[in-house]
């Protein structure tokens, strides 16, 4: 009985660390199979898999477009030259008027009055003159008698003149077409030389104004005609032409230029509103260019990665005009360089990389 007990009890022991032993081989298997995946992983992922492009000379349509804002061909703040009260006033906002067109008239009577004065002096003193001048052949005055009342009439004359550019002045006129704006006065306002009427502005033609980086503004000239669009106008093209070009750049080193465009018809375009203008160029443009998907963040920062020997390279660039997918390379690089054009989410200078296309 005790025998049999003894061989149980040894057999269970020896299952026991038999089971163990299995175990414990089974750990060492599981962990330097860990390893050696581990280790496969780390040589996989020592590289990264990037889409790469050559930096090469393209041609390209000299073509380009530019956004700007449409303004005022004209625009004029009309000022009053007088002082006195608005006895007639004929505008308000959104009034059209014609160049020359009385806008406003001021209290005039005390000038007209004068004028009625003056004049009444000049026929006396006319034929004052008419008749010395019959007596200065008879000898019954001198030729300084005659003289004196000659300068007397040219004085009056001179008056006269002088009195009538001041009755004008008070007929308020519109210096230029256009539609009021900004009305600062009001029917039975004092006025006083200086004081703002008003602003006319002209819109018909309208002019946009666009801005030009040193590389566009060369291939442009006054009198060019260029076709323009306006965003409320979708479907529709105007005609412009290029009626200045600023020789000397902004703070941006833009350079201001300017498109008389005709507006008329259904379709009204207003000041302030968007547009742009299409440049047409005589000639294809050949550049050194690279993908846009090449620039790290922005086309402006000027940062890609080139491939040198399956390493990636940080590089600073300075890029120029953009050409649908491509962008202009003034410098930092050189034709027959590689840049990657995808897969610069996990890179950094001088990590190894693997073109995989």
């Amino acid at each position: 009985m005790n025998t049999r007990r003894i061989i149980s009890i040894t057999v269970i022991l020896v299952a026991v660390v038999a089971g163990a032993l299995a175990i414990s081989w089974k750990l060492k298997e599981n962990k330097a199979t860990m390893q050696s995946n581990a280790e496969l992983s780390q040589q996989r992922n020592s590289f990264i898999p990037v889409a790469v492009a050559p930096v090469e000379k393209k041609s390209f349509s000299g073509d380009f477009a530019v956004n700007g804002t449409f303004m005022p061909s004209r625009q004029v703040m009309v000022i009053s030259d007088v002082n006195g009260r608005i006895t007639s006033l004929k505008i308000d906002d959104g009034t059209y008027v014609q160049k020359g067109q009385v806008m406003l008239v001021v209290d005039n009577k005390y000038f007209e009055n004068e004028m009625k004065i003056n004049r009444l002096n000049l026929q006396k003193a006319e034929k004052d003159l008419a008749r010395l001048a019959n007596l200065i052949n008879d000898g019954g005055v001198t030729q300084q008698q005659y003289d004196e009342a000659k300068t007397g009439v040219e004085s009056l004359k001179i008056g006269i003149e002088s009195l009538q550019k001041r009755i004008d002045d008070t007929y308020v006129k519109a210096p230029i077409s256009g539609t009021i704006n900004n009305m600062r006065i009001e029917d039975g306002s004092y006025l006083a030389p200086g004081t703002p009427v008003a602003n006319i502005v002209n819109i018909s033609p309208l002019r946009l104004d666009v801005f030009l980086t040193e590389d566009q503004v060369v291939t442009v000239k006054k009198g060019q005609r260029v076709k323009v669009t306006a965003d409320v106008a979708r479907g529709r093209e105007f005609s412009g032409v290029i009626t200045f070009v600023d020789v000397q750049s902004d703070m941006t080193k833009r350079f201001p230029v300017q498109i008389e465009v005709a507006n008329a018809g259904a379709t009204l375009i207003k000041a302030g509103m968007n547009g742009k203008a299409q440049f047409s160029a005589a000639a294809p443009v050949a550049t050194l260019a690279i993908p846009r998907s090449a620039f790290v963040g922005s086309v402006l920062d000027g940062k890609v990665y080139v491939v040198e020997k399956n390493t990636a390279r940080l590089r600073q660039v300075r890029a120029g005009e953009s050409y649908g997918d491509f962008v202009e390379v003034l410098e930092g690089l050189s034709a027959g360089e590689t840049v990657v054009r995808s897969g610069q989410s996990g890179l950094s200078d001088g990590v190894e990389v693997k073109v995989v296309e």
